[in-house]
């Protein structure tokens, strides 16, 4: 049988609690509020950011961590060759389709392309 506490959610401890607040003295109110302030004073506040000194013992912080990170970095790094190949390969049909039309046109002479 399970437990009644594994059944309460954020709200209801958020209700309980506010409940419970309401049964203190002032003093101890005052005391709660001081303690919480001091705690939030002394609480840092990370936040991620690039810099160089990450690179060597710490780069671990800059490449990503997980599987599917890793995946999906390999498959922008692949589409990208891909697409870079076959612009290239687009580019030179371009230029030999260009070179095959000044041959056809005799705008150059054939003598010029046979070793």
């Amino acid at each position: 049988m399970k437990n009644d506490t594994q059944h309460l959610n954020h709200q209801k401890i958020k209700a309980l609690l506010n409940r419970s607040t309401e049964q203190l003295d002032g003093d101890t109110l005052y005391s709660l509020r001081q303690a919480r302030t001091a705690a939030l004073h002394q609480q840092r506040i990370l936040t991620p950011a690039f810099t160089l000194s990450a690179i060597g013992h710490r780069a671990y912080a800059v490449l990503p961590h997980s599987t599917g990170q890793w995946l999906a970095t390999c498959l922008l790094l692949a589409a990208l060759a891909v697409s870079t190949t076959a612009y290239w390969q687009h580019q030179q049909a371009q230029q030999r389709s260009h070179l095959d039309i000044a041959i056809l046109t005799d705008d150059l002479p054939i003598e010029v392309f046979i070793d």
